[in-house]
Parts: C-alpha cells; structure tokens; sequence
C-alpha cells in the first residue's frame, strides 16, 4: 500500500461517512439550499478527491517507508483538539484555549516563559474579544463564568 493510496481511501470513506450523517438535514433546492446542502456537496467531493487520489497513487511511496519523526507533535495537537471537542462547554473557551495554547507553545515548542505567557494570553483573550465582541459570535463561558 502507498502513501496515496491510504491517504485517498480514507478520504474517501470519510466522504460516506459525513454524506451518510447529513442525510437527516433537508437539502432544500439550488436555489435555496438547506442546512444539508453544502456539507452533501463538500462530502460528495472529497469522496471523488479520494477515490480519484486511490486510483493514481501507484507511483508514491509505499506506507512502511514512513518514518514517523513528527509522531509527537501529531499526538499533541490531536490530544489538544480533544481537550477542545470535550471541554470547551465545562470549560469555557478562554480557558481551554489557555490550557491549549499553553501546553503546545510551553511543553511542545518549549519557547520561554515569558513568550509562552504573552502567546497565551495574548491569542486566547485577543481571539475571544474579536470573536464575542466585534464579531458577536457567541461563545462558551463555561461553568466558571469565563
């Protein structure tokens, strides 16, 4: 099996699996689309993308060629997104965001301290003022209140 050649079937599948879920929203019509209408249409193209990058990956590398030097920060960023996924309601964004941004400029790019606070702070207080203030988005305050 080659890299494109996994790499396309899992694009492909995940394309069935999100055409699969949205079948429960009304599709509505081209001329007034429903909640269903574009995730159908982006499923339905990476389904093709995927199935299209299956069938020519002959030509990549094989998967067991891989070395896997980056492993780390991939588990990292996908324990992150799971801290984001589950705790951003209990939580509150602020305070997930500190905790994200936190671990991965501290423990992952181990910058110093004092970036690590200035990052942190700045992008997850910057990023909740622009996006609950000027753009009036609502987001979750968590059980704190923050």
């Amino acid at each position: 099996m080659t890299i494109d050649r996994v790499s396309g079937a899992f694009l492909f599948l995940l394309g069935l699996f999100v055409a699969w879920e949205d079948r429960v929203l009304p599709l509505g019509t081209h001329g007034r689309p429903g909640p269903g209408y574009f995730p159908l249409l982006l499923s339905t193209l990476l389904g093709i993308l995927g199935l299209l990058l299956c069938l020519r990956g002959r030509s990549s590398r094989l998967l067991r060629s891989v070395r896997w030097e980056e492993a780390g920060h991939a588990g990292a960023i996908l324990a992150c997104s799971f801290l984001a996924t589950f705790g951003i309601e209990r939580l509150g964004y602020r305070i997930t965001m500190i905790l994200i941004l936190g671990f991965l400029f501290g423990v992952v790019e181990r910058l110093k301290l004092w970036q690590v606070f200035a990052l942190t702070i700045g992008l997850s207080l910057g990023s909740f003022w622009v996006f609950d203030s000027l753009l009036r988005v609502i987001l979750p305050r968590g059980g704190f209140g923050f």
